[in-house]
Order: structure tokens, then C-alpha cells, then sequence
């Protein structure tokens, strides 16, 4: 088996970029889901209520955050400008982030629809993973997420309108080996890195939102059959328990099963 995507997501339910390349730590590939939209008090804003979300493409480095709207304005927000200390919800977490200015809030509300703030994680993240007790993003409770394109070819069977991997928002994709074998890896290697599966990865609504549209399927589709076929799980959650590098071609090695 072999590597065949890498995925960031810089703002959380906003559009990712391929990669290469990627560094791995703990806390999960470098510059994903650092940025987060909130309500006025701080609450998580995702696509699973505002699904145009993800027709917003995101950009990152070290020196900040550039968005582009689904009308094609854009804005660069500074990490030097995300310095005020507030805190931010993400399901049951509750932690401190950094928010921005009143005029890049101003700018990002007029163009969702809806009152919004932007926060920054940080150099380092308050929140930590459960289990490990390692710090995670704004990712909903995992550092990484692996999908296989085996088990998208057989989801596909079960569909009149097939549906492409980045509905699933993966880390990491795989290809090789049987559809949904995945599922019961215990640890994996990809090229110097071990990662071990900790949780499988229910769906939601979010998979139901055409990239291109931004439109929800009006029978719930892709979520509607994978809750029939396969009690709505899609790939799997890991952690990494090393450090490292990870390039494209990358053999995957599975070291153990469950």
C-alpha cells in the first residue's frame, strides 16, 4: 500500500491544500485546523450549519492566515494581529485561543451571513487530546484522519452519483488492499512515522454538501447509504507516536490489527 494524499485544513470546515510533504507531531500535521470561526461567545461555527463554508479556500504559514470568500475577495489576517485572549468552544472543550481584529471579524461576518470571529490556536495549544493527554487543534478529537480509496470505490457501488475523497476531509489517504480493511488497523507505519488507530470516524452532515455548490443532498447522500451500509463510519482516527516526515509514494506498513 502506498500514500497517495496529504491534506491540511488551516481553518476548521473551510476549504484544505494538497501537499507533498508533510511534517508529523503529536498534535497533528503542521498549520491544520489552527484557525477556527466562532460565534460572538465563542462557540465553534462549522458547515454542518453554514455548509457554504466549505466553498472558502484557506491559505497558511507561519506569518498568518489568508482567506478567499466564495466570491473570490480575499483577506491576509496576521498572527501578529491575533493577540487578544479569549476563550473558545469546540463540542465539550473549552479553552483559550487568540481572536483578531474588529475589522477582519467585520469583514469575515459580512461574507458568511452571519455574525462570526476568528481565533487563532496559538504557538501552543491549550486543549488536549483525552486519551493521550497530547495537545490537539481545533480538529473535532483527533490529531489525524486516514481514509482509504478502496472503501470510496465500494461506497460508490452503493450510489447513483459517486462522490470524490474530499467529502470525507482526510489527512491522510491510502490506497491499496481491501475496501474497509482499515478499520481494523491497530498500528501503521508511513515511511518514518508509526501511527495507531485509536477510533473509528462516524459522519456527519458534512458529507452531504457538494463542494461545488454548496448545496446539501436532498436525500442526504453519501450519509444516507453509510449509515445503512456501514453504521455510518468512514475512515478511521489516529494519533502518531513518533515525530517525523511523510512525502507522497510512501510505502504504508501495517504493523498490527485489531
Amino acid at each position: 500500500m502506498r500514500l497517495t494524499g496529504i491534506r491540511r485544513y488551516p481553518v476548521k470546515s473551510m476549504g484544505g491544500n494538497a501537499l507533498n510533504e508533510s511534517g508529523i507531531t503529536p498534535q497533528g500535521l503542521p498549520l491544520d485546523r489552527e484557525w477556527l470561526i466562532t460565534t460572538s461567545d465563542g462557540i465553534m461555527l462549522t458547515a454542518r450549519k453554514h455548509p457554504k463554508m466549505l466553498l472558502w479556500q484557506a491559505e497558511a504559514d507561519s506569518n498568518g492566515l489568508t482567506l478567499t470568500a466564495p466570491d473570490g475577495s480575499r483577506r491576509f489576517i496576521s498572527v501578529y494581529d491575533m493577540n487578544q485572549a479569549s476563550e473558545v468552544t469546540v463540542w465539550k472543550d473549552r479553552f483559550t485561543a487568540f481572536g483578531t481584529t474588529h475589522a477582519a471579524n467585520a469583514w469575515l461576518s459580512g461574507k458568511i451571513g452571519t455574525e462570526a470571529r476568528l481565533h487563532w490556536l496559538g504557538s501552543d495549544s491549550r486543549r488536549l487530546l483525552a486519551h493521550s493527554q497530547t495537545p490537539l487543534s481545533f480538529a473535532d478529537g483527533a490529531p489525524y484522519l486516514l481514509t482509504h480509496t478502496a472503501s470510496l470505490v465500494e461506497l460508490n457501488t452503493y450510489l447513483d452519483e459517486p462522490v470524490e475523497m474530499a467529502r470525507f476531509r482526510p489527512n491522510l489517504t491510502v490506497a491499496g488492499g481491501k475496501a474497509f480493511e482499515e478499520e481494523q488497523w491497530h498500528r501503521i507505519r508511513i515511511g518514518e512515522v508509526e501511527f495507531e488507530h485509536f477510533k473509528p470516524c462516524t459522519r456527519c452532515v458534512m458529507t452531504t454538501v457538494d463542494l461545488a455548490t454548496g448545496r446539501r443532498h436532498p436525500q442526504q447522500e453519501p450519509l444516507s447509504t453509510l449509515a445503512v451500509a456501514r453504521h455510518a463510519v468512514f475512515g478511521i482516527n489516529l494519533s502518531a507516536l513518533n515525530t517525523g516526515h511523510i512525502h507522497l509514494d510512501d510505502e504504508v506498513e501495517i504493523l498490527s490489527w485489531l
